[in-house]
């Protein structure tokens, strides 16, 4: 509007000027004659035109000037505006609401992953990720509407290759007088790096607050500008409380300058530090960390942070006491455990040698605990070693260790002088100790052990060798009734060895058919009869011939063999009685004895059972014989497994009767059928009137109770008359006939009577 009006300023002025020019030229002609009039006028009309070209001239020229300044301004602003978005990375875009035409910069296409001269007028929204469009498009729908001063949104875009970024679009609208929205000009920018610069700081941030490691930042003249809720809480103190202060009020006072000095020297030389380091707390406790440090440079090279992280390792620390303690003690009874004591063995018998001094070890093992778990649990039975190993560590002193080496196996260091006498007392004092009942849940339990005694140098060389001698006297007090003790000797050596030999052996025997059954015949008194035989296994050792079952079971019992020693002597003695009785003689039944394993184990009805139906003999001709002291020791159990077998038809005996602890009230609920008079009750009859008593008595008991009885050791005539006046029904021993293999019992049953 502005440049009209201005051209018909000038066209209007020209006109005014020209029409004043021609009437005032005009007239002056008139005042001059004819002739030199028309001379005039021509010179008039060249003179008009050319002062009017003049006029012209200067006027195109100065606006021709004028337009080159302004398109030369106009070249030089769009330059430095494309070099700006250019410098910016930057699009343009620009969309005439009112054309519906939109354009897009080559810049705004490459940005939104479109060929150039693109401009996506419709549906530009699928240009978006979809969880960014609504956002986007309620952002637009404001601006529009005037509800913000400028569009500002940032979405993240999905290129047609698959690949995409973040971009921000600003622009503003261009408004009418009425304040609709005609045009929208802004630009794009790509803010991909810049969103995931945001991020990374944002995990860092996050970082820096939820690590558990301590972290605090210091300027250039070490003064703390931050730190992270992990520094409160290992240190105690309050981000207001540390912030503008120098971190040397966390020290504690534990390091020299040395130790400052060398650290200081590592940090500026690599640009970092690291090592454990003991500071102090706000309330004063000293402890301790493992710390990084680290030399923070900006750009230029010069130091302008330290960052300090930090773990508190005053935990590790104490778990690792903590494991320490547990790999050198006995979690129950908090004692030394058998590591600690080797250790200390090791030690105090360098020491020894060095002086030449002796020192000892007790191995104290605990008489019958199994049973205490058994009927107690496992939970009186651990408050009872507790309680053991109270009592005994009264007898110790500050350079004694005892230890606990097992379940109830106990062993005490004595480093001090202390002769075999004093050994010894120290034993018994022990023994009397544990000899006190103890009281747990409200009852009393008596309780005794066994003691095995080695001294240093005499009894071995390392501490290995001086425990397991003596384990090996604490075998033999054991042997010799329990609730005592024993020195060590080098029989014991001899006797471990031969066993370790024995169980080597005889577990090749028992796969290679060395072993035998050897049978014993049972006479009835009042018959004169054989009913019975008694099978007894035997080893005939390829180099040692028959070796001892006295000798060989106990091993057999600790290498966990009796199982299958008992089941080949069971198999074995029912197809020996089969094949006797198939032959005529008149053996009514045949004794297998029933070990303490069977009994634990709880198989012995299913051996039985399938023994019986293998050799086709009926239940009533087997006997199982069980001692008096391994029936009480299973008590309640040994009475249900009784009962199943009596159930099957089995035939039940208590071996060695009188020697053990069995109560009336329990032998009365057993479904046995037959006592088992000890030898040691006929051994010195007739002339002992005390052992006629005590077999009376037993005859006496077994006949109320309605059970046969039974004499082992008849060796005379003499005994075997007083036995059949006593009343006792069957006698079994060397009068009749020693243990002998089957081929030598059947000459004995051809001659004899039989049934």
């Amino acid at each position: 509007m502005r440049s009209s009006s201005g051209a018909w300023v000038v066209t209007l002025s020209y006109i005014v000027v020209a029409t004043v020019w021609v009437l005032f030229s005009d007239s002056w002609l008139r005042m001059l004659d004819i002739e030199l009039q028309y001379r005039l006028q021509t010179v008039k009309g060249v003179g008009f035109v050319l002062v009017t070209g003049v006029l012209l001239f200067f006027s195109v020229r100065y606006h021709l000037r004028r337009r080159r300044q302004q398109e030369y301004a106009l070249r030089r602003s769009q330059e430095r505006f494309d070099l700006a978005l250019t410098g910016g990375n930057d699009g343009v875009w620009d969309w005439n609401i009112e054309a519906q035409q939109l354009y897009l910069s080559p810049r705004s296409c490459e940005i939104l992953g479109l060929p150039p001269g693109s401009a996506p007028l419709g549906d530009w929204l699928h240009l978006l990720a979809a969880e960014d469009r609504a956002g986007a498009h309620t952002a637009l729908v404001q601006h529009l509407r005037g509800d913000t001063e400028r569009l500002d949104v940032t979405y993240r875009v999905v290129h047609p290759d698959g690949g995409g970024g973040w971009v921000h679009a600003g622009g503003r609208a261009v408004r009418d007088d009425a304040g609709r929205a005609t045009r929208l000009v802004g630009v794009l920018r790509d803010v991909s790096e810049q969103v995931a610069r945001e991020l990374r700081l944002r995990q860092a941030g996050v970082m820096f607050d939820c690590t558990s490691e301590g972290m605090l930042i210091c300027d250039a003249g070490q003064t703390i500008i931050d730190v992270n809720n992990a520094f409160c809480s290992i240190t105690g103190y309050r981000p207001d409380e540390v912030i503008g202060r120098h971190p040397n009020l966390l020290a504690s006072g534990r390091h020299d300058t040395a130790f400052y000095r060398q650290m200081w020297q590592q940090l500026m030389g690599s640009g970092r530090w690291s090592g454990e380091i003991w500071n102090r707390r706000k309330n004063g406790e000293i402890y301790p960390q493992w710390q990084n440090i680290i030399a923070v440079r900006d750009q230029r090279g010069e130091l302008s942070h330290y960052v300090a992280v930090f773990a508190d390792l005053s935990t590790l620390k104490r778990n690792q006491q903590e494991i320490d303690y547990l790999a050198h003690h006995d979690p129950l009874t908090k004692l030394p455990n058998r590591l600690l004591l080797n250790e200390r063995l090791s030690t105090a018998m360098a020491r020894a040698r060095r002086q030449g001094g002796e020192l000892g070890v007790l191995f104290i093992d605990l008489d019958r605990f199994k049973g205490v778990n058994d009927s107690l649990g496992h939970s009186a039975g651990d408050q009872l070693l507790q309680r053991v190993a109270e009592r005994m560590q009264t007898v110790c002193d500050d350079g004694d260790t005892l230890a606990r080496l097992s379940s109830d196996e106990f062993a005490l260091l004595i480093d001090r002088p202390l002769g075999v006498e004093q050994l010894g007392k120290l034993a018994e004092r022990i023994l009397r100790l544990l000899q006190a009942p103890f009281e747990l849940s409200g009852q009393l339990l008596h309780m005794s052990a066994s003691v095995g005694l080695a001294i240093f140098p005499r009894d071995g060389c390392d501490g290995a060798e001086l425990l397991k001698n003596a384990d090996s006297a604490m075998s033999l007090a054991k042997q010799r009734g329990r609730n005592g003790y024993a020195f060590y000797t080098q029989d014991l050596t001899e006797q471990a060895r031969r066993r370790l030999s024995l169980e080597t052996d005889l577990h090749e025997a028992i796969g290679t058919g060395q072993l035998r059954v050897y049978y014993q015949l049972q006479k009835s008194l009042s018959q004169d009869r054989w009913v019975s035989a008694e099978a007894l296994v035997r080893w005939e050792h390829p180099s040692q011939g028959i070796v001892s079952p006295g000798e060989f079971l106990p091993v057999a019992r600790q290498a966990g063999l009796m199982g299958e020693i008992d089941e080949y002597v069971l198999d074995e003695a029912c197809r020996q009685l089969r094949s006797w009785q198939q032959a005529g003689y008149g053996l009514q039944s045949v004794a297998v004895n029933m070990s303490g394993y069977w009994l634990e184990r709880g198989d012995v009805v299913r051996c039985v059972e399938q023994a019986l139906q293998r050799h086709g003999l009926p239940p009533a001709a087997l006997e199982l014989e069980v001692t008096e002291d391994e029936m009480m020791q299973f008590g309640d159990a040994a009475v249900q497994l009784l009962d199943r077998l009596a159930a099957l038809g089995v035939r039940l005996a208590i071996d060695d009767f009188g020697t053990g602890h069995s109560s009336l009230l329990r032998l009365k609920r057993m479904p046995v059928n037959k006592l088992k008079i000890d030898r040691g009750f006929v051994v010195d009859l007739p002339g002992s009137e005390r052992d006629s008593a005590m077999a009376r008595a037993i005859i006496a008991l077994g006949k109320s109770l309605h059970l046969q009885l039974i004499a082992e050791g008849v060796e005379t005539a003499a005994q075997q008359t007083l036995l059949r006046e006593l009343g006792c029904d069957v006698g079994q021993g060397y009068l009749y006939n020693r243990p002998l293999p089957a081929a030598q019992i059947e000459p004995l049953l051809q001659g004899a009577p039989h049934a």
